[in-house]
Formats: C-alpha cells, sequence, structure tokens
C-alpha cells in the first residue's frame, strides 16, 4: 500500500512506537503492522498507521511528513529546533518571537520545538532523543510542556547573547551539532563589527561600501580619525542597539564628545586630544571599539534616517528580502537604534521624500547590495546562515554604506515582513532537510 505523505505524529510513543494519523487527504488502508522508520534525524521507532477521525485523546501530537529515503526506508520529520540558553526557566530566549515559529511551522505541517545545550548532551545517556519544549497549543496562555523529543533534522541558533554562546561548554555542543550526520545547524554564531569590516575590506567590489573604519587601541589612531574626518564614531565591536556608542564632532576650540546609553545621553565639550582620550576610556564599555568615519546621511523631516534590511533563504536555498525599514533618529539620540529613541517609518513613504523621482532606483539598490553583501558574508562563516539583517546608510546624493550586520536579528513589527519572515525560516528548514515544501490534503 502507498504511506501517507502528511499527517500528525504522537510525540508520546510507547517503547519507540509512534502513531502516525494522516492528514485527511492522504488517509488509506490502515497497516496491518507497525512501519519502521527513522524519527527526526535518528531515533528508530516504528510507525503505527492509524486513519483516527480525532486527535483530542492524543495527549501531544505534531505535524509531521513521511518520506521514503535512498536506502528504501522511511524518514518522519522534519524536526526543527530552536536552540536556546540553560539557565532561566524554563530557558533563556525570546520566548514570543519563538512561538510565533513554532505556530508558523504547525500551519505548515512542520514540528519545531525549543532545545537547550543541556537537552541536546542529555542525549548522552540517550543518544537517539533530546529534551526539549513543546508549545501548549491548548492554552491561551504561554506555556511550555517538557518533553524527550527526536533528534532534530534542522537546528536554528537563537542563543540570545555571546556571553551565552562563548561558554565552552555552548560551544562544544554548536560544534557537536554542526558536526553530526543527518542535522543541518544553521546561523553558526554572532557576528563582530570588525571581523566583518576586514572580511568585507577584502571584497574589490563591496570595499566601496565601508566606511573609513580602525580599531581605537591608542590616541596617535583617535588623532589620526579625526584628521581625516569632521565627525567619527566609536562603536563597541560587539555591541547592540546603539549602547555606549559615541560620537566626535570637531569643533574650532576643540572637539564635542556625544554618548548614549540606555539611561542616559550626554554631550561633552573638550578643548584638547589627550582630555577627549580620556574621557573616552572612562565613558566606554569593556572590550574593543572600532572608530568610523562618519557619514552625511540623507535626512527626514530633519532628521537623518538609515535602512534596515531582513535578508533570509527561502525554499531553494536561495537569499531574498523579506523587507526592509526605515529607521529614523530620536531628537537627542546619535544614531537611528529605536531603543535610542528612533522611530521606524515606511520605505516607500520615506524614500519618496528623500529621493521623489528616484525612489524605485534606490529600493532596487539596497536590495541588490543586501543580497550581494549576504552572500558574500555567508561564505567566510563557519557553517551556512538563514537569515541576517543588514544595515545600510545612505546620503543626500544616493550614496550608500554598509553599517553593520547581524546573525540574529529582531523581528519587524509591519505584520507582511513579520509572516514572509516567519515562513521563509521554515522554508529554509525544509529545505535542508530535504522534505517537501508542501502538501495537499485537509487537516
Amino acid at each position: 500500500m502507498k504511506v501517507p505523505e502528511a499527517g500528525w505524529l504522537s510525540i508520546q510513543h510507547n517503547r519507540g512506537q509512534y502513531f502516525f494519523i494522516p492528514l485527511k487527504g492522504h488517509q488509506t488502508s490502515e497497516l496491518k503492522s507497525p512501519l519502521p522508520a527513522i524519527v527526526g534525524a535518528k531515533t528508530p521507532g516504528q510507525l503505527i498507521i492509524r486513519n483516527w477521525s480525532s486527535k483530542q485523546h492524543l495527549p501531544v501530537f505534531t505535524p509531521a511528513r513521511v518520506k521514503k529515503t535512498s536506502d528504501h526506508r522511511y524518514q518522519v520529520g522534519p524536526f526543527v529546533a530552536i536552540l536556546a540558553a540553560d539557565g532561566k526557566q524554563p530557558f533563556y530566549g525570546n520566548q514570543n518571537n519563538f512561538a510565533d515559529i513554532i505556530r508558523t511551522g504547525r500551519t505548515m505541517g512542520v514540528s519545531v520545538y525549543v532545545m537547550t545545550p543541556a537537552g541536546f548532551r542529555h542525549n548522552q545517556q540517550n543518544p537517539h532523543t533530546v529534551r526539549g519544549f513543546l508549545l501548549d497549543h491548548r492554552s491561551r496562555n504561554l506555556r511550555w510542556i517538557p518533553a524527550e523529543l527526536p533528534m532534530p533534522n534542522v537546528v536554528y541558533n537563537r542563543i540570545p547573547t555571546r556571553t551565552e554562546e562563548q561558554k565552552p561548554e555552548v560551544q562544544q555542543v554548536v560544534k557537536q551539532l554542526m558536526n553530526t550526520p543527518g542535522i543541518y545547524f544553521f546561523n553558526p554564531g554572532f557576528f563582530d563589527k570588525w571581523s566583518l569590516y576586514r572580511l568585507l575590506s577584502a571584497s574589490p567590489r563591496l570595499r566601496q561600501f565601508l566606511p573609513e573604519t580602525a580599531m581605537l587601541e591608542n590616541p596617535a589612531g583617535l588623532k589620526q580619525m579625526l584628521e581625516r574626518y569632521p565627525s567619527i564614531y566609536l562603536k563597541p565591536a560587539n555591541g547592540k542597539a546603539g549602547i555606549k556608542m559615541m560620537r566626535v564632532n570637531k569643533k574650532p576650540d576643540g572637539f564635542e564628545l556625544h554618548y548614549q546609553s540606555v539611561s542616559a545621553k550626554k554631550r561633552f565639550s573638550i578643548a584638547s586630544l589627550p582630555a577627549l582620550w580620556n574621557h573616552v576610556q572612562q565613558l566606554k564599555k569593556p572590550g574593543n571599539y572600532i572608530l568610523q568615519q562618519g557619514i552625511p546621511l540623507a535626512q527626514y523631516h530633519g532628521r537623518p534616517f538609515d535602512v534596515r534590511m531582513l535578508l533570509q533563504k527561502d525554499g531553494q536555498g536561495n537569499w531574498g528580502l523579506s523587507g526592509a525599514g526605515i529607521r529614523v533618529a530620536g531628537a537627542t539620540a546619535i544614531s537611528t537604534h529605536v531603543p535610542m529613541g528612533g522611530k521606524i517609518e515606511s520605505l516607500d513613504q520615506v524614500f519618496q521624500a528623500a529621493f521623489g523621482d528616484r525612489k524605485k532606483e534606490m529600493r532596487e539598490k539596497i536590495e541588490n547590495i543586501g543580497l550581494e553583501l549576504a552572500s558574500f558574508i555567508e561564505t567566510k562563516q563557519a557553517g551556512p546562515l538563514g537569515e541576517m539583517s543588514i544595515d545600510l546608510g545612505i546620503e543626500p546624493n544616493g550614496r550608500m554604506w554598509f553599517f553593520e550586520a547581524n546573525s540574529k536579528p529582531m523581528k519587524f513589527d509591519e505584520p507582511d515582513i513579520r509572516i514572509r519572515s516567519l515562513r521563509r525560516i521554515i522554508q529554509y528548514s525544509l529545505y535542508l532537510s530535504e522534505f517537501s515544501q508542501a502538501v495537499k490534503g485537509g487537516r
């Protein structure tokens, strides 16, 4: 008989036996004996196919697909694990975002769960399963169900901070996941500004989009950059959201230093370079800083703006633009970051006001540059990327500059971009795991 391609899988198996309920359009005569199968990446099991009309009596069930493998066996999946961090209950990460991804996967017939490094290390006792968390779809509140789950086919790295990601035990798990046959791991780690600058500087095509950048190491380097440009930025190499960023403007009687943090924005008038250096050392956060050429940005309603793009892989494994938005700087901020007072605006509206008849040309240009940057950056990473956000600055004359890329982008609030971005995560996971993009049939 023909084995159904899609349905619902009972997670709470009995001695490796999994009940599988085909979708209405896939129901067929029931198998008299269990079907040997691999569930997820490498969990051996037996599939008991039942054409039940109701799933309500099953404690936990998730969507699944069945495919025939090259060695004439059957594989059930895909299972996509969102990798979060340990240390909080039940895990450390953006739970609302994870829930949105899981719900989207469910509507597309894909099982998604949350896993932590400790949950993966559990497989030292049972090498075919992991401990993870399922979203309770029956609860009106955000509720997570701890469960022993099949080894994932795909792992989507969303460990929320560099500190967590760089822990030795976490790095060990990341490397193990990346090197395990049958598991596809994407977004291997955070970017940092200095590494990206050096990487892109090596590209004859892309270096034209880079503001001059150097490491902040000594007063001589600071002086050299200020001799070249009337305004420069000092940014934490591993910073985010514009926190503890500084800007220095040259003045006839010295320098003007601007500093911003979550709690305060400050301005200092400084007479000499040695005094400027001392102020910078007092204000900077621990760790490396970069010096960067200041760019005179195009403005909207009298305030500078930049462009944030979300680039993601699709169901064919190709980069595409999921969406783009404008961030307009706050009244007293030195950057456009929203936590620093920046405001989100419509790209079409701002481009029309800033560039008029060139609006379409500028939109096509940012998309092309974004796709080039994403493709090039990925070639130099430890593993495949599925998404990144890219920030571009634009001068009034239309010249474009690359500011930053983030391998773990924040969500876009625009509803159409949000929906597209969630679906692309699932589509790319289907591509990696080599399960079909779509299945026909009802629930």
